[in-house]
């Protein structure tokens, strides 16, 4: 057998999961190796190191959510806001939530470094943050919590700049993603999946 069967049978294992429950069967000691590890491991080009992430539970994920729904509700009536308020209820509910960043005075500095790729550290941040948020989310699937990936924080520039504000982090760390996981409360139904021969081609010759 394959070595990397385990590994591709995890990656086919993480989903979206929005059922997810304010319980955690998960230490806390092992959610923190968990991002600790992933962003330590998780390639960078250059080896920049400009991922971060914060973990945060409890009463810390109450304030996050606390603040991403009065940003995102603010000014929406009627069907709209309802569908965001129910959308918002599920997420908040869960146990806690990983917030990944970009350190933007690494990649500034990086770019002066190395000037001829300067336009392309934008982009190589982008894969690395990627990389990352895959890397948490399938060891989280593993452990068996359910989670997954918001960008409110990109759809309002409050939440990015809340996020930073209420949690005391740098004005260089710029926002990413939100993950919030936790037991899950159901498990997400089967996925559908386009031909592959349609998004992969191999040539041999």
């Amino acid at each position: 057998m394959s070595k990397s069967v385990a590994f591709l049978a995890a990656i086919a294992t993480r989903r979206s999961n929005y059922a997810i429950t304010n319980k955690c069967s998960v230490p806390e000691e092992t959610l923190e190796t968990i991002v600790k590890d992933a962003v330590k491991h998780t390639p960078t080009s250059f080896n920049h190191q400009a991922s971060r992430a914060v973990l945060v539970t409890g009463a810390a994920n109450t304030k996050l959510w606390s603040l991403v729904s009065g940003s995102v509700l603010q000014g929406l009536e009627g069907d709209s806001k309802a569908r965001n308020e129910a959308r918002l209820a599920g997420l908040s509910g869960g146990y806690g939530s990983v917030i990944f960043f970009e350190d933007q005075a690494v990649l500034d500095a990086m770019s002066q470094k190395i000037p001829d790729y300067a336009k392309l550290f934008p982009i190589w941040s982008t894969n690395s943050t990627g990389m990352l948020q895959s890397n948490i989310w399938t060891a989280f699937t593993l452990e068996g919590l359910g989670a997954s990936l918001q960008h409110y924080n990109q759809v309002s520039s409050e939440v990015d700049v809340g996020i930073r504000e209420a949690f005391g982090l740098p004005a260089s760390w710029v926002s990413t993603a939100i993950m919030p996981f936790g037991d899950p409360a159901a498990q997400p139904g089967d996925k559908a999946f386009g031909p592959i021969e349609e998004r992969v081609r191999v040539f041999r010759e």
